[in-house]
């Protein structure tokens, strides 16, 4: 008798298990094609009125919020893979060179160019950029085999690397909003609220966007996801804006 009550019970606490770790799966609400040939990643400006995208072509555009291109810098780089901007520069990282790019705002001229050695393969290095208020450091995040993140200072050094395991398959983008770390996988089609202290997953949400490498926060807290491969913003509301 002792026994059956102990596995109908352990029965009921995995299946309350499963139901807990269900992950949510969002429909978009809109989506607009854009001009950026092969959008990698998205940011948006400081006063949240424009975009800044980069493109796997190596270029840095400026557009609108319904991704038009307003402009273009005076730049070419190889395989840009990460975007961030704040009040006073956009950093560009490109994953082929190792090397993130600093441009000064606001007539997006190059001011800065800081080598970040990786020995992993050329086209697993690094995708995700972000800065990380919680802990004061900017994170850089390796996409995969394995999945790190890089620490850095204000100067750009490297002061600290956590691997993360099993976190997600792959990482495309990093964001940090609303005091929690947002990352995207491309290859799991999933948005992860992060811990922005320990790197551990809070929430996540499955949407159903191709080849997923850019994300974002509009002024209402809401997502926006840029595919590569089809070259449009996907828009899908916040769950948590409800809570």
């Amino acid at each position: 008798m002792n026994k059956i009550v102990i596995t109908v019970l352990g029965m009921v606490l995995c299946f309350s298990s499963m139901y807990a770790q269900e992950t949510i799966k969002l429909k978009p609400t809109d989506k607009k094609s854009i001009d950026v040939p092969e959008p990698s990643d998205i940011a948006y400006s400081s006063d949240g009125k424009s975009l800044f995208v980069v493109s796997d072509n190596g270029y840095l555009f400026e557009t609108d919020l319904e991704g038009t291109i307003l402009r273009k810098a005076d730049y070419q780089g190889l395989d840009d893979e990460a975007v961030y901007a704040n009040d006073s520069h956009v950093y560009v990282v490109e994953e082929y060179s190792r090397k993130i790019k600093m441009f000064r705002l606001p007539d997006l001229t190059l001011e800065k160019t800081v080598a970040i050695p990786y020995s992993g393969g050329r086209n697993k290095a690094y995708e995700g950029f972000t800065y990380n208020k919680a802990k004061g450091v900017f994170s850089l995040f390796v996409e995969k085999d394995p999945l790190y993140v890089f620490e850095l200072n204000e100067k750009l050094e490297k002061v600290n690397e956590i691997n993360l395991g099993d976190l997600a398959r792959d990482i495309s983008a990093a964001t940090y909003y609303d005091n929690y770390l947002w990352l995207l996988s491309d290859e799991d089609r999933t948005i992860f609220k992060v811990n922005p202290t320990d790197y551990t997953v809070v929430a996540q949400w499955v949407i159903p966007v191709l080849n997923a490498e850019g994300l974002a926060f509009d002024k209402n807290g809401d997502f926006i996801v840029a595919s590569d491969a089809l070259q449009r913003l996907y828009y899908f509301n916040n769950p948590e804006n409800n809570q």
